[in-house]
């Protein structure tokens, strides 16, 4: 369906046109393979050093890994496993300590507060929900998870931003989980 409207008024003022916009999003980053990323008119990038070695010392190594959109399948794994206990914190079916033995340690508490502050705020969004004089329904809406995108910036370290919906409202997940003796844990942990 292909229609524009135009709207003109009497004078010498351009006509505005609206067209529709096309049914389908453009394919996000994490969705093309790196080979479609550059443009045979894109210019490449010299990563040589800027000078050459003197004698004796040693050449400086390029990156062997560059972030590539998209995740291994381990850390696919682990992001699913990491954002299902989210969700059954934020739905208050488990407590937020759940998410201690799912983090490094040394983040463990950050991880552990956030995820407090967000079943909290989700708890609060429904409380506000609700009609006054009403009783509350015996289930409120469980969270669900709408998409979820990753990014593997280095081996052994995955990013993820997670799309929510609960009580009529999207909220956006952000995590990121490192390997961490043999594990994948969660370092950071925020709720948008």
């Amino acid at each position: 369906m292909r229609t524009t409207l135009e709207a003109t008024r009497a004078g010498p003022e351009p006509a505005i046109s609206l067209r529709p916009t096309p049914r389908c999003e453009p394919p996000f980053d994490d969705e093309l393979e790196p080979s479609f990323w550059a443009t045979a008119h894109q210019l490449s990038l010299n990563w040589s050093p800027r000078r050459p070695p003197a004698p004796g010392e040693p050449a400086s190594e390029l990156p062997q890994h560059s972030p590539v959109a998209g995740a291994s399948a381990e850390a696919k794994l682990a992001v699913r496993r990491f954002v299902r206990t989210c969700v059954e914190v934020l739905d208050g079916h488990r407590p937020a300590a759940h998410l201690r033995r799912l983090s490094r340690p040394m983040e463990a508490s950050a991880v552990v507060a956030q995820g407090v502050a967000a079943a909290h705020r989700v708890r609060e969004l429904r409380e506000a929900g609700r009609t006054p004089g009403r009783r509350a329904p015996s289930r409120p809406s469980p969270v669900a998870v709408m998409h979820v995108r990753l990014c593997e910036p280095r081996p052994g370290a995955v990013e993820a931003a997670v799309a929510l919906l609960t009580a009529g409202r999207t909220w956006a997940l952000a995590l990121r989980l490192e390997v961490h003796e043999a594990d994948w844990r969660a370092t950071t942990l925020h709720l948008v």
